[in-house]
């Protein structure tokens, strides 16, 4: 259900409420399979609808009480709102909403009520009352009439997924983990009932056929003996429920088996033979129908009776596909007594059948919906233009032209515009009209005007060259590469054209493969602006495979030439590697420093960075006459015996002199002299 949409027949199967997922309400009728109105929301795509249930038919009149004239006016027309078909419709953001089938818009708007999701809603017999469910773990009763919320209680520690009010409505049935029977007087838990092992999703209970006695009596002796069935998420056992007060067993009493998981179910009691019916439709898109004898527990698990699913005709090259059944209504009122819809929400077929043969399968071979036209709504039909041969199309570079030729014709156009209407030639047209206004000097921004008028116009050869399947026309659409032109071309397309649209394109990337790049590029655009409608058309499988297997059969090599291609960028790089290395090698080696270890004494004057001139060069003379006379008085010792006192001070005075010698020239070599 969550794929298609939420769906809910209205108790007489007149009408069919469909809530897409995006949020639109579209009520159709079952007798002529068409829609009869629709209602979007205004906050549809934050709020969408979660669950719908239908207004009961009063079978008592409201009773009138004497009051002014505009009051009594003010009650007549609520009443006449009361009465009619209402359809309660529950949305994400925890509020409700009433549409009335009398006005074809919403009736009232209720919140305050749940702060989550709303799960499931039930209504009183008298059509003023509803109860509803949510993901915030209450359930609140609300007052149909004014939109107020009358009562709010907590009704489990998770979400709670369903509930239904009992027979007298003294009782109300909740479902959320477990199953629980609520006191509507007292807000208190009567009973309880397990045996699922996912959150139960759904509860019905089985209608009696005898009449109410009319003594008082408590809320658990209303419901003594009372029938009910449930289904849980991901389970495919539906479980039946009996409510005994001397039982104190909390599981079911019978358990019924279906071999997907079941979506919905109706209860039907046929007064004809007495026996209980019931119609489980499962994911799959099947029905399943059961005659359960409901007269205590039941040892074995209960297999359906019969198997409905409608298929489409197969043959020698195609294999009949499986049309998927959405919901199925049991009524007494109906001959055969269900009703069932089939196809897509966009396109859905009704159609009644009997099950009380005694065929196990039933199966409807049926032509698929979703591969008929959709009706197009009034102001969106085409006419087919009937091509005899004669007619000239008017391409984009010939109507680029046609303003000279209305500006060469100048007054005559505007002065023989009666002759003109009565005679068989063409009017000149607006967009010849603004362009020849555009030559003669007016000043007009024709930027934004070209730019539609060229859509526009290839919009028109497109449409004309898919219905009339002339391939010259398509060539010159198909030439525009520029995809902000593509994308408004697309979008200005009729629907029943995009078929066509997908197929001309997926035949011409096979046969002209050197337009491969433009092609692929409308095909995109197409894709992607008119996915919601292409995923409704089963048949442009066949064409899309085609093109799948073309775009692989051209890429499937590229894993393996982009292998080979790194292998050489990795060859390449490594031999002019290896040839650089060789022409260093090869090339001669300069010495980047030079050392001599003799070098002569010029050089290293030369070399050294600070003058070698010193300022006792002036007094070398007297030194060396002092040091003359030094050794001559040395000699005249030796020669005279002298003591060895003089000559320690004569030491020392020669210490003294070498000291001032030092001192004297500043320079080492001075010392290598003495």
């Amino acid at each position: 259900m969550a794929a298609t949409g939420v769906i809910s027949y209205s108790p007489n199967g007149s009408f069919l409420a469909v809530c897409s997922p995006d949020g639109r309400l579209s009520l159709w009728d079952t007798t002529s399979a068409t829609i009869t109105q629709q209602y979007t929301p205004s906050s549809h795509l934050s709020a969408t609808c979660t669950c719908l249930s239908w207004c009961p038919t009063r079978t008592e009149p409201a009773k009138k009480k004497r009051r002014s004239h505009k009051l009594l006016k003010r009650e007549n027309d609520a009443s006449a709102i009361s009465t009619s078909d209402l359809l309660a419709m529950g949305t994400r953001a925890g509020t409700i909403l009433l549409y009335s089938l009398a006005k074809a818009d919403l009736h009232r708007h209720m919140d305050q009520g749940h702060t989550d999701k709303v799960n499931d809603m039930c209504w009183h017999p008298d059509g003023e009352t509803i109860f509803s469910c949510s993901d915030d773990q209450h359930i609140v009763e609300w007052d149909a009439t004014h939109g107020q919320v009358k009562c709010k209680w907590k009704a489990d520690t998770h979400s709670v997924h369903s509930v239904c009010l009992c027979p007298g409505a003294r009782a109300l049935l909740s479902a959320g983990r477990m199953i629980q029977l609520w006191d509507m007087d007292t807000k208190k838990v009567l009973r309880k009932f397990t045996g699922h092992a996912s959150p139960v999703t759904r509860l019905k209970v089985v209608p009696s056929s005898t009449s109410e006695s009319s003594r008082v009596m408590s809320s658990l002796e209303s419901v003594e003996g009372l029938y009910f069935l449930s289904c849980a998420e991901r389970d495919r056992v539906l479980n039946v429920w009996q409510v005994r007060s001397a039982l104190k067993s909390k599981s079911s009493i019978a358990s019924l088996v279906v071999p997907d998981e079941p979506l919905d179910f109706d209860i039907l009691n046929s007064s004809k033979d007495q026996k209980t019916y019931l119609s489980v439709v499962t994911r799959s898109g099947e029905v399943h129908i059961f005659d359960p004898v409901l007269n205590g527990k039941a040892k074995n698990q209960v297999q359906a009776r019969s198997h409905l699913l409608v298929s489409t005709e197969g043959g020698k090259d195609i294999s009949p596909r499986p049309i998927p059944i959405l919901a199925a209504l049991l009524c007494p009122e109906l001959r055969p007594p269900i009703l069932i819809a089939h196809g897509s929400i966009l396109k859905l077929t009704f159609e009644r059948v009997s099950f009380l043969s005694e065929d196990k399968s039933i199966c409807l071979i049926r032509e698929d919906p979703s591969t008929q036209a959709i009706p197009q709504v009034s102001g969106e039909k085409l006419k087919k233009p009937v091509v005899t041969g004669a007619e000239v199309v008017k391409t984009p570079s010939v109507l680029a032209h046609t303003g000279y030729r209305a500006a060469a014709e100048g007054e005559s156009a505007v002065e023989g515009r009666k002759s003109k209407r009565k005679s068989s030639q063409s009017m000149v047209s607006i967009e010849d009209r603004l362009v020849a206004l555009n030559v003669a000097g007016a000043q007009v921004d024709m930027s934004t005007q070209d730019q539609s008028a060229k859509t526009g116009s290839l919009v028109m050869l497109l449409t004309q060259g898919l219905q009339s399947s002339d391939k010259t026309m398509l060539d010159s659409v198909f030439q525009q590469q520029k995809e902000s032109v593509i994308r408004r071309t697309i979008q200005r397309l009729p629907i029943p054209l995009v078929v066509s649209l997908v197929q001309e394109l997926a035949s011409r990337m096979n046969t002209t493969p050197q337009s491969g790049l433009v092609l692929a590029q409308w095909t995109k655009v197409v894709l992607r602006e008119r996915a919601s409608y292409l995923m409704t058309c089963p048949e442009l499988l066949t064409k899309l495979s085609q093109v799948y297997e073309m775009i692989n059969t051209r890429t499937h090599q590229s894993t393996r030439m982009m292998r080979l291609h790194g292998k050489l960028d990795l060859m390449l790089a490594q031999i002019a590697s290896q040839k650089q290395c060789e022409e260093e090698q090869d090339r001669p080696m300069k010495a980047a420093l030079i050392y001599e270890e003799d070098s002569s004494d010029e050089g290293d004057i030369i070399e050294e960075p600070y003058p070698m001139q010193s300022e006792s060069e002036g007094e070398w003379e007297e030194l060396s006459e002092m040091d003359a006379q030094e050794s001559q008085v040395v000699q005249d010792a030796e020669e005279q015996g002298g003591h060895e006192s003089d000559m320690s001070d004569l030491e020392e005075d020669e210490g003294e002199v070498d000291e001032d010698e030092d001192e004297v020239v500043g320079e080492p070599s001075s010392s290598e002299d003495d």
